[in-house]
């Protein structure tokens, strides 16, 4: 992976920035507000819906990819070594993926 100093990484990571602020306004607003209680049926419930599948994955995806670019804009702050940077960016890249392979698994079985 190859550093990251640019329009494109800074731009996304104010984006994704604001997609959390709205996700988890969602999450903390309009969840609690449908007046049932937050329970394994009920999540399971509302995951039926194409919607919700596509916001939770979403936002995870979102999730994802804001924490680990933050993590690389830190790292490179650092001034590490080429070497170094290109083996912490394909292991946040890897690990990155893990978590939203790991996420979609989760999301998956409340999607029958």
């Amino acid at each position: 992976m190859a550093q990251q100093h640019g329009l494109w990484p800074w731009l996304l990571q104010r984006v994704t920035g604001l997609y959390l602020v709205f996700g988890m306004a969602v999450h903390i607003i309009v969840l609690p507000l449908s007046k049932e209680a937050i329970t394994f049926e009920s999540v399971a419930a509302r995951l039926q819906s194409p919607w919700w599948v596509l916001f939770d994955f979403s936002l995870l995806s979102v999730c994802v990819y804001h924490g680990f670019n933050g993590l690389w804009s830190v790292f490179l702050d650092f001034n590490p070594s080429e070497r170094l940077r290109q083996g912490f960016g394909w292991v946040l890249a890897l690990f990155g993926l893990i978590w939203v392979v790991f996420g979609i698994f989760v999301l998956v079985p409340f999607t029958k």
